[in-house]
C-alpha cells in the first residue's frame, strides 16, 4: 500500500511539472499506473487478508485497478476522449473506499483516522465534480487528477503507516 502511494504522489508531481504533455502522455501513464497500484493492492490484500476484515475491498479495488489499466492501455485515443469520467468514477470509489477504511481504523482505536476520513472525503468532492462536468474535467483534467493522484496517495501512504502501527501494537 505504501508502494501504490509513493507511485500516486509520483505521478501527481508530474502531471503540475508538465500540463501540455501531461494530458497527451496521460492515457498511457495513467494505464501502467493503474495496473501496477492493482498489482500492488491485490497482492496486499491477500497477503493481509487474515488480519484485515475489510481486505475484499481493497481485493475488488486493486482487481478493478488493473482491469481499467489494461483497458485504458489498450484504446489510448478514446481514453483521452472519455478519460474525464473513468478518472472521476475510479477516484470516486477510492474515495468511497479511504472512506470505509478511515471508519475501520476508527474502530481499532487509531486516534488519527479523521484525517484518513477528511482525505477520503476531499476525493469524492474532486471526483464528484469531474464526473458532473465533463467538459470542465477535461479542461482542468491534468490539475485535478494531479491532485486527486496526490490525495489518494497520501491516504494510502498514510493508512500503511497506521496498519504498520496497529499491527506493532497488536503483537
Amino acid at each position: 500500500m505504501f508502494c501504490s502511494g509513493v507511485l500516486f504522489i509520483g505521478l501527481g508531481i508530474w502531471m503540475l511539472a508538465a500540463p501540455v504533455s501531461s494530458y497527451l502522455s496521460l492515457s498511457l501513464l495513467f494505464a501502467f499506473g493503474m495496473i501496477f497500484a492493482g498489482i500492488f493492492e491485490v497482492t496486499f490484500s491477500v497477503s493481509n487478508r487474515k488480519r484485515l476484515h475489510g481486505w475484499g475491498w481493497t481485493l475488488s479495488g486493486g482487481l478493478i485497478d488493473i482491469f481499467l489499466g489494461g483497458y485504458l492501455l489498450n484504446l489510448p485515443l478514446l481514453t483521452m476522449v472519455i478519460m474525464p469520467v473513468i478518472i472521476g468514477l475510479w477516484m470516486l470509489f477510492r474515495g468511497f473506499m479511504a472512506i470505509s477504511s478511515s471508519i475501520e481504523l476508527r474502530a481499532y482505536g487509531v486516534l488519527d483516522w479523521a484525517w484518513l476520513l477528511l482525505t477520503g472525503i476531499l476525493i469524492v468532492i474532486l471526483s464528484v465534480l469531474i464526473i458532473a462536468d465533463p467538459l470542465f474535467g477535461a479542461i482542468n483534467i491534468v490539475v485535478w487528477t494531479a491532485f486527486a493522484f496526490l490525495l489518494s496517495g497520501i491516504f494510502r501512504i498514510l493508512l500503511s503507516l497506521q496498519l504498520r502501527s496497529l499491527a506493532r501494537n497488536l503483537s
